[in-house]
């Protein structure tokens, strides 16, 4: 059986690697627009965060096995794995609602979390003795086993192992998808005319899901998104930290720094020492879309730019606002404590948002061999290790019933809002232009 995988980001590289390990004989494609990995992609990134802190017991346990995959389990991603600890700015109410998930978890006890109050923090890591905790944060925690992974590396890594195996890498932009008698999807075309006939179609297309099912049967609206998942991007700066007392060297053993409240939620990332690199990322924690009037449907969608955008990968060409919210995110962390960051490069990172933020990992049910494996809502990349043998499940009609009904493209969707909700339009952002 012929599957093509339409996105080789963390959902479709993941795929990828498992669909061809339970199916060594099969024809496997995955289908990129760019050689891997696509720079584009939310998961190709400088770092990304490592941890099992969620609300909900179902993603912590799923996270639990997707950091045992990358402490030591999955030997393609353990390399790039760096714990240095996650601290979280939480409220105590939180704080107790991921205690009882751990233990509820690993038993009684088990939690491995320190809970430290903001004066403990600002005396335990310097850098952040300035630390404003705005909006609503009434304590820490830290998270010694969390940390974060050589992002892009890891995904490399992962495409690499899915090809040493026999999986076909194609480098294509997805067009449309091709349909034949009552919908059933038979393949994928390119924008360069190509088509790829297959048997299975997993579109794990990321940001550019909604906009390439409308176009691909503009007419049939059961085949659209809707509001089940939404393009957003979120803003990154990589700021350079000098050398010196007052500059890198604070960052020695600094955990992943965590503040989902207040006005600027936002995360930090420190310097890779041990990959010789002098740059810490902060992400505001604020996304946006960017709606765009969608001639077939006459309907407007949320799109990353269609045509290549340096604003997708690392630049310095984003509008001055954006800018200065980096630095406000800078100043609300460090303040006076580091000093001489200055930011070296930003961008804009996409990814596709659902109202509930649980993922979309899915047959479609109006069309025949189709299959959703998206909606990572900017929490997705952690589970590159594992991610695929749920989507293998799926395929096989074997994914629990619990999974199933929370992923499913039809559940009764309850919106939540979170930091990661969209906000924003990238439209109405002063100096904003493709």
């Amino acid at each position: 059986m012929a599957t093509i995988i339409v996105g080789a980001g963390c959902f479709g590289a993941s795929t990828a690697k498992f669909l061809k390990e339970t199916e060594p004989d099969a024809e496997v494609v995955l289908l990129d627009r760019a050689p891997f990995p696509d720079p584009a992609a939310a998961a190709h990134d400088l770092n990304k965060i490592i941890r099992a802190e969620y609300d909900d017991p179902m993603y912590m346990k799923l996270a639990l096995e997707a950091k045992e995959a990358w402490s030591r389990a999955d030997p393609v991603v353990a390399p790039f794995f760096h714990k240095t600890g996650a601290l979280w700015s939480i409220t105590t109410a939180r704080t107790q609602k991921l205690v009882d998930n751990y233990e509820a978890i690993l038993g009684p006890g088990k939690a491995p979390l320190e809970i430290l109050t903001l004066d403990e923090t600002r005396s335990r890591f310097p850098l952040l003795g300035s630390c404003r905790f705005e909006g609503g944060a009434e304590q820490c925690i830290l998270s010694p086993e969390a940390g974060w992974a050589d992002a892009a590396k890891a995904l490399q890594a992962v495409i690499k192992s899915a090809v040493d195996s026999g999986v076909r890498y194609e480098v294509g932009t997805a067009e449309k998808l091709e349909f034949g008698p009552e919908c059933a999807c038979t393949g994928v075309s390119t924008t360069d005319g190509r088509t790829f006939p297959a048997e299975r179609i997993v579109l794990s297309s990321g940001a550019y899901t909604p906009w390439l099912l409308a176009n691909s049967a503009p007419e049939n609206r059961d085949l659209h998104a809707g509001n089940r998942m939404k393009a957003a991007a979120v803003l990154m700066c990589l700021f350079k930290v000098p050398q010196g007392d007052t500059g890198l060297n604070m960052f020695k053993n600094a955990p992943v720094i965590v503040h989902p409240y207040g006005d600027f939620p936002a995360e930090c990332i420190p310097p890779g020492t041990s990959s010789g690199t002098d740059l810490t990322k902060c992400t505001h924690e604020f996304p946006y879309t960017r709606n765009v009037y969608n001639e077939a449907t006459k309907q407007e969608i949320s799109v990353p730019p269609l045509s290549h955008s340096d604003r997708m990968t690392w630049t310095r060409d984003l509008p001055d606002a954006l800018k200065a919210n980096s630095a406000k995110v800078r100043d609300m962390f460090f303040g006076d404590s580091v000093q001489g960051m200055t930011p070296d490069s930003y961008r804009l990172c996409w990814d596709i948002a659902t109202p509930d933020e649980d993922w979309i990992i899915s047959p479609h049910p109006a069309s025949k061999n189709l299959y959703i494996a998206a909606g990572g809502s900017f929490h997705g990349y952690k589970f590159l290790p594992i991610i695929g043998k749920y989507v293998v499940q799926m395929l096989h009609g074997k994914l629990s019933e619990e999974l199933t009904r929370r992923w499913a493209w039809d559940r009764e969707i309850v919106p939540i809002t979170t930091p990661y909700t969209p906000r924003g339009d990238l439209r109405d952002v002063p100096g904003y232009e493709d």
